[in-house]
């Protein structure tokens, strides 16, 4: 008696599941009020906001359970106002093929790229530290000197049974000992310290308070080779109105990242939705693009020292 072997149901590929790509969305949008958004149109099977960290990139995808709903969703609410900002809703197109070869790879190294970023910021950040902590101890070094030798002085013990008496020397000049301060910290290095924890606070509060813009975009990972011209042509297909790269003032040294100002806030999504599944690779580094945090993105002669974020 022969027997037909079970058959087991393929699971539908995630690129393959009918979903819309919603840009333009409110930055304090989750998840669920996604869903919610979505729910009268019909059966909503996954909702996702892009996030990176923390912040919300304003675009996420919503995913149905068939064709025809992702249409009428489509229809329903392309330009349909959401806590006061028109949405670009269309269908999300699936990565090319080519991506989804090279994926796990492209995000291997893209995350050995943002490892290798921060840990390059948190030895800057330690550096700084221990500039601001250095002056104190120095400080606190001279005062244990100052204080073994003034133990070391008045601890004057018998020799030959009788007590050392101990006199000032004759060219010792009590109104310069009593004003001069043995705790006094170096000008030159006290005033660098401080330099550096200004400059640490500085980017700190920037970051912060920063908000992502609706037409620049932040490029990162950049080749040092790259110049402006070049990176106007990366972004070719879009309407673009200045493209440079961040150089330092003082050494004219590139940065390794640059902005693109796109023409209005639909070029900016246009660009986000289409390098979101399939990356920039440029001499086999993938590029980091995000929604710049500054309206007003930093030019190339005021790069001298600060860091742009994304």
């Amino acid at each position: 008696m022969s027997t037909s072997p079970e058959t087991t149901a393929a699971a539908p590929d995630a690129a393959q599941v009918p979903k819309v790509f919603v840009g333009n969305l409110p930055y304090k949008t989750n998840d669920e009020q996604l869903k919610a958004f979505f729910s009268d149109v019909g059966e909503v099977v996954e909702v996702r906001v892009i996030m990176r960290g923390t912040r919300s990139m304003g675009y996420g995808f919503v995913s149905f359970a068939d064709l025809a709903t992702v249409n009428k969703a489509v229809a329903a609410k392309d330009q349909a106002e959401l806590e006061g900002r028109p949405l670009k809703v269309e269908v999300a197109q699936p990565p090319s093929k080519e991506a989804g070869e090279e994926g796990s790879a492209k995000a291997s190294r893209r995350r050995q790229a943002r490892r290798k970023a921060d840990k390059k910021e948190a030895t800057q950040e330690t550096k700084e530290a221990k500039a601001a902590e250095k002056p104190a101890k120095q400080s606190g070094a001279e005062n244990s000197g100052e204080e073994a030798k003034s133990a070391k002085s008045g601890s004057g013990r018998r020799a030959n049974g009788r007590r050392q008496r101990r006199f000032p020397k004759k060219d010792a000049n009590p109104d310069s000992a009593a004003t001069e301060s043995p705790s006094a910290e170096p000008k030159g290095e006290s005033k660098s310290a401080g330099k550096a924890a200004a400059r640490a606070a500085a980017k700190a509060a920037a970051r912060a308070s920063a908000k992502p813009s609706d037409t620049v975009i932040y490029v990162g990972n950049l080749p040092y080779s790259t110049t402006d011209e070049e990176l106007s042509k990366l972004f070719s297909d879009f309407s673009i109105s200045s493209a440079h790269v961040v150089v330092a003032k003082k050494t004219n040294r590139h940065k390794g990242y640059g902005f693109v100002t796109l023409a209005n806030a639909a070029e900016q999504l246009k660009v986000i939705e289409r390098f979101s599944n399939n990356p920039i690779v440029v001499s086999e580094r993938i590029l980091n693009i995000s929604p710049a945090l500054s309206e007003y993105p930093v030019s190339t002669d005021q790069a001298s020292e600060g860091e742009a974020t994304a």
